[in-house]
């Protein structure tokens, strides 16, 4: 028997869905890792998008290339709803993926089932 605690672990350490591949539930693994592996890619698009228009900024001269204007230029810029709500849905999956490993009693797959 696979141990919930392991399963647990990858599914907070690795990615959201891995514990539950681990743990044989091929299905339920992808209701973790579809939504998590989206909310990831989606935050990580909107940041590289700002991170590219700071960039122009600092070497068009609009922004001195100092940490200080940096980090004032950065908290002046609103953070995109779709940036918040991809962020708490990454978050929910990964919450939920652990718990799910830990709560959820182990079933063997059918085909080694008595």
């Amino acid at each position: 028997m696979k141990s919930k605690v392991v399963g647990a672990l990858l599914s907070g350490l690795v990615f959201p869905g891995v514990g539950q591949y681990y743990l044989g539930r091929r299905s339920r693994a992808l209701w973790f890792l579809a939504p998590a592996a989206i909310g990831g890619l989606l935050y990580l698009n909107t940041s590289m998008d700002q991170a590219s228009v700071l960039v122009d900024q600092v070497m068009a001269g609009k922004i001195a290339l100092d940490p200080a204007a940096i980090e004032k230029q950065l908290a002046d810029v609103p953070t995109p709803l779709s940036m918040t709500i991809s962020g708490v849905v990454f978050l929910v999956a990964w919450i939920a993926s652990v718990l799910e490993a830990l709560l959820v009693g182990w079933t063997a797959p059918p085909s080694t089932r008595g």
